[in-house]
Formats: structure tokens, sequence, C-alpha cells
């Protein structure tokens, strides 16, 4: 099976520069072309993943049925690509920590590979952060900075985008 991995925060949702941390119901806000990206994803035989650090767990900041609402209506917002979700994993641990499981370390891809039968070599990382493309490339998966966040040049990965749209439309291109 064939994934696409996807950060959350930045890349589907407003992230930085906008938010530093999205930490309430308020701050979903679905960026430009996420919805059409996510439903250009949808034409293809992929399963669809969020992996995301989330800090603000550790920290404190937010609570986990505080993160389960803010996802949750971040699925329901983007709900009109048909995208299916099948799982979101997120780090839970702040910077610094030792854990597996925080981007750029691959623990999360690891674990959704051995859980949902994922071919990493033909799964595909999108992301806004360096993090993101780190995390992919110590996966085994090929990558996809997109410009919604701050960063805008990543050397390392398969492609740089706009948006999502733009890194969907050059997947569908690569098969």
């Amino acid at each position: 099976m064939r994934a696409i991995f996807l950060d959350r925060d930045g890349t589907i949702n407003a992230g930085i520069p906008k938010y530093e941390r999205v930490d309430n119901i308020n701050k979903v806000e679905i960026l430009p072309n996420a919805v059409q990206g996510l439903a250009k994803l949808v034409e293809l035989d992929y399963m669809l993943f969020f992996v995301t650090n989330q800090a603000g767990l550790a920290e404190g900041l937010i609570s986990q049925s505080d993160f389960d609402a803010i996802n949750n209506e971040v699925l329901k917002r983007v709900a009109p690509s048909a995208a299916v979700v099948t799982k979101t994993y997120v780090c839970p641990h702040g910077e610094g920590s030792t854990c597996d499981c925080r981007k750029p370390k691959p623990g999360l891809l690891l674990q959704a590979a051995t859980e949902y039968n994922i071919d990493l070599a033909e799964s595909w990382m999108i992301g806004d952060r360096l993090t993101d493309i780190h995390t992919g490339i110590n996966a085994g998966t090929k990558t996809i900075l997109v410009q919604t966040g701050s960063i805008k040049e990543a050397p390392e990965a398969t492609f740089v985008a706009v948006d999502l749209l733009e890194a969907a439309q050059y997947i569908a291109e690569s098969l």
C-alpha cells in the first residue's frame, strides 16, 4: 500500500507565520487550495494520514480533548474534498524530547507503515517545514515542501510546491 503523509498545521491549516501554535478551535483556518489539493489526492491510489508535532500538549497549552476538537474541526472543514484521513499520528512531546516520534525522527511514519502495511519507498511526506522533509527522508519516502509556511526552499526535497494543490498535481503527474 502507498501513503501520503501530510503535516497538518502550515500545510492544510494555517500555522506559522500566522499562528505559532494552533491551540484552539478558533485558529482552524484551512489554507487556500488545500481542499482542492486533497480532492486531487483522492483521485490517486494512496492512503492519507496527518502527521503532526504538538508540543503544546507537552507544554500544557492544550489538552488532548482540545487537540481532538481542533483536529476534528480541520477534518470537518476539508470534508468537501471527499478525502478520508485514515489516521492522525501525533507526537505529544516537546522540543528537545528524546522520543522516536517527534519529527524529524521517522517514528510516526514507521508506525503507520507497520500498522497499515505501507511501502514507504512508494509514499510521500508533504509539509511546510524542513522537519517534515527530513522526516520523509529519514523514513525513506519522497518529499514535497509546500511554501505555505515561512520556509520557501528545500534543496533536499523531491519537489517544492506553492501549495497542496500543486503538490497533488506533481504526484499525479509522476505516476
